[in-house]
């Protein structure tokens, strides 16, 4: 990637950080609520991560002293 496109990565990142004040908060926000706005309008196809499994509070030696 040239140093160009690199610097207007950059300067497009600072101007959308600006626009909410720098408050990592707010711009989580904006996303997750264009986010919402993308799965409703149906236009957009999107992979969710797999669901976590909890772990077992039981260890293997646990099970095998019963």
């Amino acid at each position: 990637m040239a140093d160009y496109e690199i610097n207007e990565i950059r300067r497009i990142r600072r101007e959308i950080s600006a626009r909410f004040d720098h408050d990592v908060d707010k711009l989580i926000a904006h996303y997750h609520a264009l986010e919402k706005e993308y799965r409703k309008s149906g236009k957009y196809k999107f992979v969710d991560p797999p669901p976590e499994k909890p772990e077992s509070t039981e260890s293997g030696d646990e099970k095998a002293a019963d």
